[in-house]
């Protein structure tokens, strides 16, 4: 069975952002569609791009560092945290799409599984089964 890795979640994951502005642009016919969607879906891409550079320097053969632990995650989460604050006050998107923007990463990790499980198998295409 093939296996999901991040970088596969990761390309999903850029494609569903750039379908899902042009699919809000043509649908919507306004920009704080776009821009909401866009925004929020960018964001997310970028903090699991972070999130999967943390953890690989974590897992990595050098062994885990307490600075990443007790530095790099809580500044993530605190940066990730204060820039939807920002975006959602002061800015003039629409938060339905907003929402939306920021699930795409769960979307793509959906579509990776399916993926999986509908690709057969080197055994079964030689088997039959």
């Amino acid at each position: 069975m093939k296996e999901t890795t991040a970088s596969d979640i990761e390309r999903i994951n850029v494609g569903i952002l750039v379908l899902g502005s042009i699919a809000s642009g043509l649908i919507m016919r306004d920009f704080t569609y776009v821009f909401s969607f866009g925004v929020a879906s960018a964001m997310i891409t970028l903090n699991f791009r972070l999130l999967k550079k943390i953890m690989e320097g974590f897992f990595s053969d050098a062994g885990p560092s307490k600075k990443e632990l007790l530095v790099k995650l809580p500044l993530k989460f605190f940066g990730l945290t204060g820039l939807v604050t920002v975006i959602v006050v002061w800015g003039n998107v629409n938060i339905l799409f907003f929402v939306i923007g920021l699930s795409t990463v769960f979307l793509s990790v959906v579509i990776s599984q399916v993926i999986v499980v509908f690709t057969p198998c080197a055994r079964r295409k030689q088997d039959g089964a």
